[in-house]
């Protein structure tokens, strides 16, 4: 298998989108994949799917997982379109969300160091600012609430204690069957 086709599979390339090219530097302890859209892609609005002409690319690289102990960066040359509705947008990458230098692979495994370790732990582990790690945990968050289902509680129960002394008070209030909770200060 060669190099090309094995970081294809490693990283799930899929059509449009293809490896160009392996670049290993020993020295830096890094190994960068090239990756670019083949030749004729239709290009579409992330925002609202329209057809659009190409405007233009953007090189940018992601943080991958590592490979064999070597910090691996995607690297490409991202198209941006012209979309009549939205102007100039980039497109849509299938390993990223849009806005991060992250891989979503790369994310899942730093919110799941942080489920185990302190964000000063996996920023010393994984070589991560504490802005990196609160951008992943608030793009997390973000997901998270999108997938989440709204509904109503049945019933509900109210507690108001004080907080602290004087008049400060923390209000409480629970869906009695499932245990959420939001609280706030009164």
């Amino acid at each position: 298998m060669r190099d090309k086709e094995l970081y294809r599979q490693i990283l799930g390339i899929q059509t449009p989108w293809e490896v160009s090219d392996i670049e290993l530097d020993i020295k830096a302890g890094e190994v960068k994949v090239y990756v670019e859209q083949k030749s004729g892609a239709k290009q579409t609005c992330p925002k609202c799917g329209a057809r659009c002409p190409g405007y233009d690319k953007r090189r940018r690289q992601w943080r991958h997982l590592d490979t064999c102990q070597l910090k691996t960066l995607l690297v490409a040359d991202l198209p941006r379109v012209q979309c009549a509705e939205h102007g100039v947008v980039s497109v849509h990458v299938p390993w990223a969300e849009l806005g991060s230098g992250y891989t979503a692979l790369y994310e899942a495994l730093v919110i799941d160091w942080l489920h185990e370790a302190s964000i000063q732990a996996v920023s010393r582990q994984l070589s991560l600012s504490w802005n990196a790690i609160d951008g992943i945990m608030q793009r997390a968050v973000k997901r998270g609430l999108a997938r989440r289902q709204v509904e109503s509680p049945k019933r509900i129960g109210v507690d108001e204690t004080s907080f602290r002394k004087g008049h400060d008070y923390v209000t409480i209030v629970s869906d009695g069957k499932e245990g959420a909770a939001c609280g706030g200060r009164a």
